[in-house]
């Protein structure tokens, strides 16, 4: 008996703790799994709103470089076409400093030296002008019979400048003194000039030729940012059917989960009935006979057989059947 009542409370307080547990665990496993439910849809939401975002800022740098592109490849024409101009502009500047060092002061010195002739002559002429514009008549001839003719007679010339001809040439003959000097001291000035555009020109195509490098890796990155594109499109499209059937699936995942914890609580019931009956002692299987409604075998007939002399015979016993307690222990 005291064995019966151990198994009994054995029985009955694992069946409880399972019942419990059990019962515990749908309680937990749907509110786990409702809050799963509602973080992994918040995640989701906020997976596709960074996705949203990133595609956004995608598509601005795909126009940013797009720009970029267009802009570095009118920057290569630009300074390819500059270093082209101003390797074209350098004989052009090599002529232009033996005229203006070499030719021009050559001319101003020649005139320089004819000046003074020039000067005497402009005087002579500047007197006769100025004579020849005083010849003329200008008077009245009287008549014998009263009256008069006015007689006017010129030249025609009008010559009275404020500044003579000959002062004219020499303020010119001043304003040309020190200029061929200056003029000859422009060609180390040109020549630095020259060589400076010589450098320019060939900075300006190493400046083309790396600007066309950029713009060819920034033409291949195009192509990828079109992939990125395409491929934030398909994940965002992955994360939208993910929305629309994660709730469903978790939901029936929380009902399953519930009905069989709920099933395995309620499985205990039998084993909490059995170990109660063990423990309070009413499973008594000795007073309820296990074959009271079968009736005993009848007898069977003693045959007396001979025996060998000095020999006794020993009925066997009555076969009686199992009793209950035995056939509950089997």
């Amino acid at each position: 008996m005291v064995i019966r009542r151990i198994l009994g409370f054995i029985m009955l307080l694992t069946g409880l703790m399972l019942l419990a547990l059990s019962f515990a665990g749908a309680y937990f496993a749907g509110s786990v799994i409702g809050e799963l439910n509602e973080s992994l849809t918040n995640a989701l939401s906020l997976a596709s709103q960074g996705l949203d975002s990133a595609r956004s800022t995608l598509n601005l740098a795909h126009d940013t470089i797009n720009d970029v592109y267009g802009g570095l490849d009118t920057a290569v024409g630009a300074t390819a076409n500059a270093s082209r101009t101003i390797a074209e502009t350098r004989p052009l500047l090599d002529n232009t400093t033996v005229v203006i060092t070499q030719e021009v002061p050559e001319a101003v010195e020649g005139i320089q030296a004819a000046l003074p002739n020039m000067i005497q002559v402009a005087g002579v002429i500047d007197d006769t002008l100025t004579t020849l514009s005083s010849v003329g008549i200008d008077r009245d001839i009287p008549l014998p019979f009263g009256g008069s003719i006015p007689l006017s007679f010129d030249l025609g010339i009008d010559y009275d400048p404020e500044t003579s001809f000959d002062d004219s040439l020499r303020g010119f003959e001043g304003s040309l003194t020190g200029l061929p000097e200056s003029l000859r001291g422009l060609e180390s000035d040109l020549r630095a000039t020259n060589d400076n555009l010589a450098l320019l020109s060939t900075d300006l195509q190493a400046t083309s030729d790396n600007l066309t490098t950029i713009n060819t890796r920034i033409s291949e990155i195009l192509p990828l940012l079109d992939q990125y594109g395409v491929l934030l499109n398909d994940l965002g499209a992955t994360i939208t059917q993910a929305q629309l059937g994660l709730g469903d699936r978790l939901e029936v995942v929380r009902i399953a989960a519930i009905a069989l914890l709920v099933a395995v609580g309620l499985s205990q019931l039998a084993p909490i009935y059995l170990g109660w009956e063990l423990l309070t002692g009413r499973r008594n299987t000795t007073n309820q006979p296990l074959y009271s409604t079968i009736s005993q075998p009848a007898e069977a007939p003693v045959v007396q057989m001979p025996l060998p002399e000095q020999a006794e015979y020993k009925p066997q016993p009555e076969q009686q059947p199992p009793d209950r307690e035995h056939n509950a222990q089997t």
